[in-house]
């Protein structure tokens, strides 16, 4: 995550998700984010260490939570996807959309933080956020919300996709099948016709 703005925006969302679907990993996906956001703003180039001081120890406390959380978090995020299937009614097209939904979502994320933080850097060394340093607030709120589109499109990209993949794969099936059918059908007219007909010609 590249600053707390994105690291509570997924601490609530996930929160929220793991109380209403009744999902563990969620939730703890929720606490690890809510201990990268506290280590995301400390430690940021806002200075937020001057106005709300705390001890070394607190500090390298909350940096060493902070270090373990992000290490399992998408750990956390995959045993959320395999609960998430082997609860569903149709677990086939939700493994699907949990699997490829993570993956994209892993490599938007991934390139948005590299990409977010080489673009941060450049706007925080210009001229114009040196002489008003509020605009470095709005960089890092715009940072952590593009941060946070960039996932969630990733994530809805790979699902969507993947539920369309899984349903055509289902329709083709489902032709074949008919197709299958209907020619059985055909085949089993055509054998009564000509059995019909044969023994017609045998009775006379």
């Amino acid at each position: 995550m590249p600053n707390g703005v994105s690291c509570a925006f997924f601490a609530f969302k996930n929160l929220e998700n793991g109380y209403c679907n009744k999902d563990v990993f969620r939730e703890g996906i929720a606490a690890c984010q809510a201990i990268r956001t506290v280590d995301a703003v400390v430690n940021s180039s806002l200075n937020i260490k001057s106005v709300l001081p705390a001890s070394e120890t607190a500090n390298a406390f909350i940096g060493n939570a902070a270090k373990i959380a992000k290490k399992i978090v998408y750990p956390l995020i995959i045993a959320s996807g395999v609960y998430n299937t082997a609860t569903a009614d149709d677990k086939v097209k939700t493994g699907a959309k949990q699997a490829a939904g993570i993956a994209t979502m892993y490599s938007f994320e991934t390139i948005a933080e590299k990409t977010l933080k080489n673009l941060a850097k450049k706007l925080i060394e210009s001229p114009f956020v040196k002489q008003h340093k509020s605009a470095k607030y709005a960089i890092y709120i715009l940072k952590g919300l593009s941060f946070v589109a960039a996932s969630l499109a990733g994530y809805d990209l790979g699902s969507n996709g993947a539920e369309k993949i899984v349903d055509k794969i289902r329709a083709k099936k489902n032709h074949n099948a008919n197709v299958k059918q209907n020619n059985e059908n055909t085949s089993d007219e055509v054998d009564n016709v000509l059995n019909e007909f044969v023994f017609s010609d045998m009775k006379l």
